[in-house]
C-alpha cells in the first residue's frame, strides 16, 4: 500500500504512452508509399514525435531529483545499460554464427549507435548510448540543479534557444546537415530534455504544477490542442524542410513546449486502472527491445501491410505477451528490464 502512495502512476502512464507511440514511429515509415499517401497513416506517425523526447524528460525527472547521485551509481547504471547492448547483440550474432556460419557481432554492435550498416537488427538501440551520455553528465548537472537553480535555469535557456536556433536553420537549407550528424550524437536534443525532464521534477517548479493542477481542465485541453498542432506542424514542415522523419522536429520550440506539457499533465494526474498500469510498466523497455525483430514479419500479412496502423496493436500485444513472460524467467530476465 506505501509502495502505491509513493508511486507516481502519472508517469508510469505516460512512459507506457510513449512506448506505444515508439511503435508508432517504427512501424509507419513516413517514406513509404502506403504510408505518405494517407493522411491517417501520416498523423499517426508524427503523434509519435514525442515519445524520445517523454522518454529523456521521464529519466531525468528521478535521476537529477534524487537526494543524492554519485558516479557509481552512475557506473553501476551503465553497466546495466551495457549488458543490454552487449547481451542482446551477442545472443543474436551466436544465433546467426549458428545458421548462417557466419559471426556478426562487431557488424551489429556497430549498428547499434550509427544508421547505415547493411542489415542492422539494433538501430533502436542508439537510445540507450544516448542514455548513456545523459548518465555521464548526471551527477554535474545534478549538482547545478540542488544548488544554483537560477544558474540550472541559464543553462536550460541556452540550450533551449540553441535547439530552437538549429531548428530555424533547417529551413533556411540547414537540414542535409543536421541529417548527417549521427542521431545519437545529436546531443544538444537530448541534454535539452534531459534538463526540462530534472526541472519538471524540482521542488522548484511545485507552483507551476500545483498551477497545473488548479487549472487541469484547461491546461489538459491546451495540451491536447497542441499535440494536434505538432501533428498538423509536422506534416507540412516534412516537405519544407525535406526531411519526413519525426527525428528532424525534436529541436523545435511547438515540440518542446508540447512534450514538457504532456509530461506535466501526467505528472500531476491521478490515473485509474492502477493494477493494469502496474503490470505492464515493467515490460515497457523490454518491448522497445523487441518489437523491431517482429515488424518486418508481421508487414508480411497482406492485411498489415495495407493498413500498417493496425500493426500497432498486435505489436505492441504480441510483445508485451512474449516480455511478460520472459520476465518470470530466472536469467532470462534480465536482458529485458533496465
Amino acid at each position: 500500500m506505501s509502495r502505491r502512495k509513493h508511486r507516481n502512476y502519472g508517469l508510469d502512464l505516460v512512459k507506457i504512452l510513449a512506448c506505444i507511440l515508439v511503435l508508432c514511429l517504427h512501424s509507419l515509415v513516413p517514406t513509404s508509399i502506403v504510408v505518405k499517401s494517407s493522411l491517417v497513416n501520416l498523423s499517426v506517425y508524427y503523434a509519435g514525435t514525442v515519445a524520445i523526447p517523454i522518454f529523456f524528460m521521464a529519466s531525468s525527472y528521478f535521476v537529477l531529483n534524487k537526494r543524492t547521485i554519485s558516479y557509481l551509481y552512475v557506473m553501476k547504471r551503465i553497466g546495466e545499460i551495457l549488458f543490454i547492448i552487449i547481451g542482446w547483440v551477442l545472443l543474436y550474432s551466436i544465433a546467426y554464427l549458428c545458421v548462417k556460419h557466419k559471426f556478426i557481432f562487431f557488424e551489429e554492435l556497430k549498428g547499434t549507435a550509427f544508421l547505415g550498416i547493411p542489415h542492422q537488427h539494433f538501430y533502436h538501440f542508439w537510445f540507450f548510448w544516448a542514455l548513456i551520455m545523459m548518465l555521464l553528465l548526471s551527477p554535474l548537472l545534478w549538482y547545478l540543479l540542488q544548488k544554483s537553480f537560477f544558474g540550472y535555469l541559464i543553462l536550460t535557456a541556452i540550450v533551449t534557444l540553441i535547439c530552437i536556433s538549429i531548428d530555424i536553420s533547417m529551413h533556411f537549407g540547414n537540414s542535409s546537415n543536421v541529417h548527417d550528424i549521427p542521431q545519437v550524437f545529436r546531443l544538444y536534443l537530448y541534454v535539452e530534455y534531459y534538463l526540462l525532464g530534472g526541472l519538471v521534477g524540482n521542488i522548484h517548479f511545485k507552483k507551476v504544477k500545483n498551477f497545473c493542477k488548479k487549472n487541469f481542465v484547461m491546461i489538459s485541453v491546451v495540451t491536447a490542442l497542441l499535440y494536434i498542432e505538432v501533428i498538423i506542424y509536422s506534416i507540412w514542415n516534412k516537405d519544407i524542410i525535406h526531411w519526413a522523419y519525426a527525428e528532424a522536429n525534436y529541436g523545435n520550440a511547438l515540440i518542446i513546449f508540447t512534450s514538457v506539457l504532456i509530461l506535466i499533465i501526467f505528472s500531476i494526474s491521478s490515473p485509474h486502472g492502477k493494477n493494469i498500469i502496474e503490470f505492464i510498466i515493467p515490460a515497457t523497455m523490454g518491448i522497445y527491445m523487441l518489437h523491431p525483430f517482429f515488424i518486418g514479419k508481421l508487414m508480411k500479412i497482406h492485411i498489415l501491410h495495407s493498413y500498417p496502423i493496425l500493426m500497432i496493436p498486435v505489436l505492441f500485444i504480441l510483445c508485451l505477451v512474449i516480455v511478460e513472460i520472459a520476465l518470470r524467467i530466472p536469467l532470462v530476465n534480465r536482458f529485458f528490464k533496465l
